[in-house]
């Protein structure tokens, strides 16, 4: 089919962030015994971890009907190379420009406590 590729850009775009999406709720799942709780913010309380769980089953079963297509071949090498890009990118910040990784970008104050 003439101009598909637009249509192989379009998918591409829907799986990276389905990807990132996924991720953040594995991360989250890793590390949410060590997060503090304040007083007066929002809380799901009990509901915490079902709630994180239907995420990510939505994210895994969203990332399986876009890639399961033998059409989705090209997208998905569009995102390993985009991965790789990026991996390539960190790997030579943090081998030839470490402080960069140590620092915070001028003009972002953070909070000190």
């Amino acid at each position: 089919m003439p101009g598909a590729a637009p249509l192989k850009l379009i998918t591409a775009s829907t799986i990276l962030p389905a990807l990132t999406y996924g991720l953040t709720i594995v991360l989250y799942l890793a590390v949410r015994r060590r997060l503090d709780r304040r007083k007066g913010a929002f809380n799901l309380g009990r509901f915490e971890l079902p709630v994180a769980i239907c995420a990510l089953v939505w994210s895994v079963i969203s990332l399986f009907v876009l890639v399961a297509p033998a059409e989705a071949l090209i997208p998905v090498l569009i995102v390993v190379g985009l991965i790789f890009a990026g991996g390539l990118f960190f790997l030579g910040l943090l081998v030839f420009n470490r402080e960069a990784l140590e620092t915070e970008p001028s003009g972002v104050h953070v909070n000190q406590p």
